[in-house]
């Protein structure tokens, strides 16, 4: 049985990730006992556990196990032979025996109750007897791929490492004290390691006193077992998002090629990857049953205790035709009260059903973006050079310097509404202080909603209840009472607690959250990106970019087959000379491209759209459409620093800087962020001193979504190339960056004009 740990652990904030070309590493630990820093045993892994009578039972299991699904593939001990780059997190003979055990013993007892009583539901373990000669091969490769990354990773720090096993776990490392030597010891999801960091010739091993039992729950299911949150569980099976929740594989045939291609060579003859999953993600923010009943409590004289006086609560703000009754003393008599849909949980218009939908966004994110695909915001993300650890081809840190926030906006499962994720670095210390004195807590928090202002301009008095909701670290939160046992990672994404109730409000996001410069990375539109490791996945020696195929991505339509769209990775070139972008990566098409996306929704209203781009004499010239209309002439994107464009040179003078860019809006352009920055002779330089990075005014559009019909309140942007000529040798390439969704009253304000940030 592993050790809870979540009452004694003791996080240290032990060193920064630092990449090489061959594989990941942290920094030392000064205190680590040498014999378990860097063991080099000049073996490869599969040698080096076959030479180890301790792990005869994990080579058992790693040679039934399989590299491909249903039995396909190479054993998983074959592939650990050949020379690649790889982390294996070893269990002794001892933890595979217990774990047969415990498994066995769990399902069986289930089965049992079942007998008795047919409402208890039968947990399938896998494990069918403590046998291990009777451990199915589906099982064994389970198993094996929960233990494995295909990468390099040595333990020092707290953290998410980088990158997933090949089961598709997130490995979080956290670190206590040896009760006996009171030295730091390592856990990987919770389980001690008993030797770690022994380098072999193909990567590293760490031993394992139990088994990481494989994630086999998505999130709904997940979230059930946990104590502390059985209204809101009761709430997602209620409305029917339980089941939805559930989701993990979006296309069982899909294997990277299949019915979406066949392999393409670019221009320059690679063979770019396809993403090598196609599954669904989900995170999930969730109050406590606590939370609920103070909070509304102190702020609603009503304690929520129950699933239909959660859904009285969330009438209040998402309910239609409310009447409240109310007993002598002056409390809710929720039966008596009435609104629009009271009690039917399914229906889209009902308040309980709002009031879920907002809590799960479409994709699975980790609470940071862990030097790796999947987070909230970028952060703390390099890709490695080739001269060592300090040589790093993208510095995320670099790129988006801590004077500005790191910022994100996803959409939820309630229909047309956006959630903000802000980790808040700039100096607010005024709100910062509203936070029990302290004015440093937020700058390492995920904050839902965030408003500088703390609510000041919060149209709704109760809406400051509501924002600047601070997403929990797990760590932080399995050392509360009565959650210790929380686990926050399932099969398909994420869970995780919240500080205060989540409400979104159509008033408060339009006139206040949201009255904003909008700024999305262009490859954030597309929750698949995210869910299958494509987005900010690391840089490795084999490719830097990956083939979207048609279809992949729902809010992104081929509208010809000669368009050939590219996730390019975070990268750098050489200063003034393309590769100035937002978050280091881009979009880039090639062929005779025809394709559109759908733009995220944002609250109604008027807005001009901007696109991002960089020039390059190997791009072309697109025609760009809104909602299928044409918007005006074709852009060159060939061309940089041109006379009609307005560019102009940084000057000294802030004065004539405005004027310029006011000149230069006048015909359609603008330079790119301040904001942004990349290294330069003499330091970093932000891009408005590049002619190369620009932004294209598309234009200027009311935003409804008063339709009957769904597809109607949505919007779509096109671009279509228009070059004449072109060649295989010379591309009419297309590329973007950001896409900016800007409400009007922010660029017409003249007390406060737009910033150049």
């Amino acid at each position: 049985m592993k050790e809870n740990i979540g009452k004694r652990v003791k996080l240290l904030t032990l060193g920064l990730l630092s990449f090489l070309s061959v594989g990941v590493y942290t920094s030392c630990i000064d205190d680590i006992p040498e014999g378990n820093r860097f063991t080099f045993t000049g073996e490869l892994i599969a040698d080096h556990l076959e030479n180890d009578t301790a792990y005869s039972n994990f080579c058992w299991i790693l040679e039934k196990a399989t590299t491909g699904r249903n039995g396909r593939g190479s054993s998983m001990l074959t592939t650990l032979s050949t020379y690649g780059a790889y982390t294996c997190f070893a269990p002794t003979n001892e933890a595979i025996n217990s774990f047969l055990v415990e498994k066995y013993n769990e399902w069986k007892e289930s089965v049992e109750q079942h007998e008795q009583d047919n409402d208890v539901k039968i947990i399938n373990t896998g494990i069918y007897s403590t046998d291990l000669k009777e451990l199915s091969d589906s099982m064994a490769s389970v198993i094996a791929k929960n233990h494995i990354i295909e990468m390099r990773c040595l333990i020092s720090g707290a953290e998410v490492l980088p990158q997933k096993t090949m089961n598709r776990q997130s490995v979080q490392i956290s670190w206590g004290y040896d009760s006996l030597e009171n030295i730091p010891v390592p856990y990987a999801e919770g389980i001690k390691l008993l030797q770690w960091n022994t380098e072999t010739e193909n990567g590293y091993v760490h031993r394992l006193e139990s088994v990481i039992s494989p994630t086999d729950q998505p999130t709904s299911t997940l979230l059930s077992t946990q104590p502390a949150f059985t209204l809101f569980s009761e709430a997602l099976e209620k409305t029917g998002f339980g089941a939805k929740l559930e989701l993990l594989d979006l296309d069982p045939s899909y294997d990277g090629l299949g019915k979406y291609g066949t392999p393409f060579k670019t221009q320059s003859n690679q063979e770019p990857p396809y993403p090598e999953t196609y599954y669904a993600g989900f995170t999930l923010l969730v109050e406590t049953d606590e939370l609920l009943a103070d909070e509304t409590k102190n702020h609603l004289n009503l304690s929520i205790q129950s699933v239909e006086q959660l859904e009285f609560f969330a009438a209040h703000w998402y309910g239609s035709n409310l009447k409240v009754e109310k007993f002598a003393d002056g409390t809710f008599d929720i039966a008596k009260s009435t609104f629009d849909h009271k009690g039917d949980y399914t229906n889209k218009n009902n308040p309980l059903y709002k009031f879920v939908a907002y809590h799960i966004i479409d994709r699975a994110l980790k609470h940071s973006s862990g030097r790796g695909s999947g987070g909230f915001v970028m952060e703390n993300y390099f890709t490695p050079g080739d001269d060592g650890p300090d040589d790093k081809k993208f510095n995320s840190e670099i790129n988006l310097p801590d004077t500005f926030d790191r910022y994100d906006y996803f959409e939820t499962e309630l229909p047309y509404t956006l959630i903000k994720v802000t980790k808040p670095l700039a100096n607010h210390s005024a709100m910062y202080k509203q936070y029990n004195g302290s004015e440093n807590r937020l700058r390492d928090e995920i904050v839902l909603n965030y408003a500088q202002e703390m609510g000041t301009r919060c149209k709704n008095e109760y809406m400051k209840h509501h924002i600047n909701v601070v997403v929990e670290k797990y760590e932080n939160t399995i050392t509360r009472p009565g959650l210790e046992e929380f686990k926050n990672q399932a099969t398909n994404g994420w869970i995780y607690t919240i500080d205060k109730i989540l409400i979104y409000n159509d008033d408060e996001m339009a006139t206040n959250i949201l009255q904003e410069r909008m700024r999305w990375d262009v490859f954030s539109l597309f929750p698949e990106l995210t869910n299958n490791d494509v987005r900010w996945k690391l840089e490795d020696a084999k490719y830097t970019m990956v083939y979207i195929p048609e279809d992949y991505c729902k809010r992104l339509r081929h509208r010809n087959t000669d368009t050939n769209i590219y996730y390019l990775r975070p990268h750098v070139g050489n200063w003034g000379g393309g590769y100035a972008n937002y978050q280091g990566d881009e979009m880039l098409v090639t062929g005779k491209y025809d394709f559109e996306y759908r733009i995220p929704f944002v609250p109604e209203g008027r807005y001009e759209i901007r696109f991002g781009f960089s020039t390059s004499d190997s791009r072309g010239v697109a025609q760009f459409y809104f909602d299928d209309k044409i918007c005006g002439i074709p852009l060159d994107m060939r061309i940089s620093n041109a006379d009609f464009m307005g560019w102009f040179e940084e000057s000294d003078n802030e004065s004539e800087n405005r004027k310029n860019d006011k000149s230069m809006r006048n015909r359609g352009f603008m330079k790119a962020p301040a904001s942004i920055a990349l290294p330069g002779d003499g330091g970093p330089k932000n891009m408005r001193y590049t002619p190369t990075a620009l932004r294209r005014v598309i234009g200027t559009y009311d935003l409804n979504y008063n339709s009957s019909n769904p597809k109607d309140n949505e919007y779509w942007l096109r671009f279509k190339d228009v070059t004449e000529g072109g060649s295989e040798t010379k591309p009419n390439e297309f590329n973007q960056d950001y896409l900016e969704i800007v409400p009007i009253k922010i660029i017409t304000d003249p007390a406060k004009p737009e910033d150049i940030y």
